[in-house]
């Protein structure tokens, strides 16, 4: 029983992989990249033609589906390049449209969507395995990527990634803004 967890988990980390190492943007441009002698990070949002592939896949049914759709997919992929700790605390990042404050659904708000949609705890497990840890540490050479999830957006916003740095957190903070940010729709 356990070998089967462990290998269908290692088998949704190679789909989970997979998805975020393709680069398709709806307008065709690469996704916005970032990187210093510190820290790379690329950013990928999915079309919805993506999005609905992948859960579809996954078993999930019509309407998480159409939940997920509603909201705006933004992928970053980061790699710290530096000896010391870089923290990933997604409470420190910011999304703004104008001077209008954009807030990030967090994992708590999928609850009470997935109870809605009558989504089975696997797959609600499978779409968990998918977002971006809320906190975690990037040594050395280490890399993390995952979803990071706001309401659709119909207007370009400014993402600004704050990572704290040293294994106290008491480095310098390293931010990194993404300006004229456009979540994907179906929209022409």
């Amino acid at each position: 029983m356990q070998s089967a967890l462990f290998n269908s988990r290692i088998v949704m980390l190679l789909f989970s992989v997979a998805l975020l190492s393709q680069s398709a943007v709806a307008d065709g441009k690469n996704p916005l990249k970032y990187e210093d002698g510190q820290v790379s990070m690329r950013l990928v949002l999915r079309t919805p033609e993506q999005l609905s592939a992948f859960f579809q896949g996954r078993g999930f049914n019509q309407a998480a589906i159409e939940r997920i759709l509603e909201t705006c997919f933004i992928t970053p992929i980061i790699h710290n390049k530096t000896l010391d700790a870089v923290w990933l605390e997604l409470d420190n990042w910011q999304f703004e449209a104008g001077k209008h404050p954009i807030a990030r659904i967090t994992r708590d708000y999928w609850s009470g969507k997935w109870r809605e949609a009558g989504l089975p705890q696997a797959q609600q497990s499978t779409f968990g395995w998918t977002l971006m840890p809320e906190v975690r540490d990037l040594r050395l050479d280490e890399g993390v990527g995952g979803s990071v999830v706001i309401p659709m957006q119909s207007q370009p916003f400014t993402m600004t990634a704050n990572f704290h740095t040293g294994l106290d957190k008491k480095g310098k903070i390293k931010t990194i803004v993404f300006e004229g940010i456009q979540c994907v729709s179906n929209e022409p």
